[in-house]
């Protein structure tokens, strides 16, 4: 079992699901990590591609000195949900800046609540996000827990028909896909300001850049379809791979203590955030996204 090297005197990583969602501790992410420390925490994230933090109390200074290790931060391309102080935050909330709940029919509101669908950040970018660190700082007292699922593992069960039907297909991704999946948004005039960001096409089957894996690259609110195929085909063949990647075996569930700090690997894994009552009880997660490294491997 893999420990970090600041403390060697027990276990520091937990698993809690077996193929996805381990826990790690010993380690104080508001501080800066030394070289080796840092090595050994990148080594068991590649071990373990969603990796949960408990009780790390940071300022968004130093969560984003924190995401700052494992590259440069991206820019969300929603204006409205970024951080007036901190543009690298980008604010998962139903609750504005001035810390009010924010209307349900408001345009704000409508974009936050498409976290609810399955997805992988910045699978819109032509060079998609490496990963996200997401804290948790105000939780609702019932749902709002964040579904992971691992995209290697879904990947290996495929039959080997199925992979090899796969093999080379490439699905195109936007971000005005994102906005056409809330009915109410998409039929409203101001739906927002957003980064304009053309469509990009991406592998259906993309390859780890460090561990060389394979694993099913899927967004469902992002994605328009499957290059060269007919709309009909396209929506089933990506149906069928969704409702088998977000299978219970290959999921964790988690749910949300105040100061858990969550890694995870944009590059292998897909999420979702579970309901909850928005209109009643506040929800404020900080999110810092890791710049890719390349275009994914087909």
């Amino acid at each position: 079992m893999a420990t970090l090297a600041l403390n060697r005197n027990k276990p520091a990583v937990t698993r809690r699901h077996p193929l996805i969602g381990s826990e790690i501790r010993g380690v104080d992410l508001s501080r800066p990590l030394a070289r080796e420390e840092l090595a050994e925490l990148e080594a068991i994230w590649m071990e373990h591609p969603m990796l949960v933090f408990p009780e790390q109390a940071l300022t968004d200074e130093q969560q984003i000195a924190f995401a700052r290790n494992f590259g440069d931060l991206e820019i969300h391309p929603s204006v409205a949900h970024r951080s007036s102080a901190h543009p690298e935050i980008y604010r998962v909330s139903n609750v504005d800046e001035q810390g009010d709940i924010l209307p349900s029919e408001s345009s704000e509101w409508q974009y936050m609540e498409l976290t609810w669908l399955w997805h992988t950040d910045s699978s819109f970018r032509e060079i998609p996000s490496k990963g996200s660190i997401l804290h948790g700082l105000e939780i609702p007292p019932t749902g709002g827990n964040t579904l992971f699922a691992n995209m290697y593992a879904a990947y290996d069960a495929l039959a080997d028909d199925t992979k090899a039907r796969i093999a080379g297909l490439k699905v195109r991704h936007s971000h005005d896909a994102v906005l056409s999946r809330s009915a109410k948004l998409s039929a409203r005039q101001d739906k927002g300001k957003y980064t304009d960001m053309p469509a990009v096409e991406q592998p259906l089957v993309r390859r780890h850049p460090v561990t060389r894996r394979r694993s099913l690259f899927l967004s469902p609110h992002t994605m328009e379809g499957v290059v060269g195929l007919p709309a009909d085909e396209s929506r089933a063949l990506l149906e069928e791979l969704t409702r088998h990647a977000t299978d219970d075996r290959f999921v964790y569930r988690h749910q949300w203590q105040q100061d858990d700090v969550i890694i995870w690997d944009n590059r292998c894994t897909m999420h979702a955030v579970m309901p909850y009552d928005s209109v009643n009880h506040r929800r404020i997660m900080h999110r810092t996204t890791i710049v890719g490294d390349e275009r994914p491997e087909a």
